[in-house]
């Protein structure tokens, strides 16, 4: 603004001191309010001043809600022009299909059958195929007779594969999905989440939460159908904390989950001497219970005892029923719904 003193014409030795207005720096601080990428605010803001804005939002979609986390980077004093991004917590969401198939949880029919070999096979892989038709034969008769189709649009699904009539009214029905590329890969190994994706859609309950499990974060494709089934007590993880999505799902462990949709549980002392037992299943095993409830057809009355995680009461087990003949009974029902 000038010096001190006032410049003059020479006289002898001086000293003139340069004088300044105080005049701060203002900048610009711009704010992405959703996430998107895009300015939605701007505030201008005093060097050295911290700004604040009022927590983003983000409206919920189709798949997620969002809960607001705080903003990127970190608010700091200002320096300088500055961007600041909301964050957010995504919570997947699980909407029914239109019209849930429903399953037969009165009658308590063996849906495994095992090997000649005596064996169960407690340990090996399920394939996609051999999954939907348990669900399959499991559908009550009029859940059956409403979705039946025998026609489906996957390129590896055929009319005369033993598989097709249950592929496809499962397919009708919204429970089973294929691949983007028009397969359905019968023969494929299930993973866990695409088990949990089958037994979610067979649920009526709209759930919005997030998983617990460590290795299922919300942008997985099924993460809304893991965590419903997780919510129902459907699917439990490993001692770690993890669940293991996208890896093949045992027999043990699909049977264990089919169990727990139907509501079907017993313990060793409630169940039958002369029932069908399997060499590699022992009653030392954590799943023996699971898979003598899947492997013998039987009368039931429930006890006063629930379960522990889930709805249901144990069942104590009266007499045993013979195993259906899944083959004479799919017949049936063709021919029955076929005309």
């Amino acid at each position: 603004t000038g010096w001190d003193p006032e410049i003059v014409s020479v006289t002898g030795n001086a000293t003139y001191t340069a004088q300044f207005s105080n005049t701060t720096n203002v900048y610009t601080i711009s704010w992405d309010t959703d996430g998107d990428g895009d300015v939605d605010d701007t505030t201008q803001v005093a060097y050295g001043e911290t700004p604040t804005h009022a927590d983003g939002s983000k409206a919920a979609d189709a798949q997620y809600t969002y809960t607001f986390t705080g903003w990127d980077p970190e608010i700091v004093s200002v320096t300088g022009n500055a961007t600041y991004t909301a964050t957010y917590k995504k919570t997947a969401i699980y909407y029914p299909p239109t019209n849930t198939p429903t399953l037969n949880k009165e009658d308590h029919t063996a849906y495994i059958i095992g090997y000649e070999d005596g064996t169960v096979r407690p340990g090996n892989n399920i394939t996609r195929a051999e999954v939907a038709t348990i669900f399959f034969r499991l559908l009550t008769d009029e859940s059956r007779a409403e979705y039946w189709c025998q026609t489906n649009a996957y390129s590896d699904v055929n009319s005369t594969d033993w598989f097709n009539n249950a592929v496809s009214t499962l397919g009708n029905a919204g429970i089973i999905t294929g691949y983007p590329d028009g397969t359905f890969r019968p023969n494929a190994p299930i993973t866990r989440a695409e088990f949990s994706a089958i037994a979610a859609r067979f649920s009526d309950v709209v759930y919005n939460g997030n998983s617990s499990f460590t290795d299922v974060a919300a942008n997985h494709w099924a993460a809304r159908y893991i965590t419903l089934a997780e919510y129902l007590g459907w699917v439990t993880g490993y001692p770690d904390g993890s669940f293991h999505p996208d890896q093949a799902i045992t027999r043990a462990e699909a049977i264990t989950l089919i169990n727990r949709v139907l509501e079907r549980e017993t313990r060793a002392e409630e169940m039958l001497a002369d029932m069908v037992t399997w060499s590699d299943s022992l009653p030392m095993a954590w799943y023996y219970e699971a898979v003598q409830e899947a492997t013998n057809s039987h009368t039931y009355s429930r006890t006063d005892e629930q379960v522990s995680g889930q709805s249901f009461n144990y069942e104590q087990w009266h007499a045993l029923l013979e195993n259906p003949d899944w083959a004479a009974l799919e017949k049936s029902w063709s021919t029955a719904n076929s005309n």
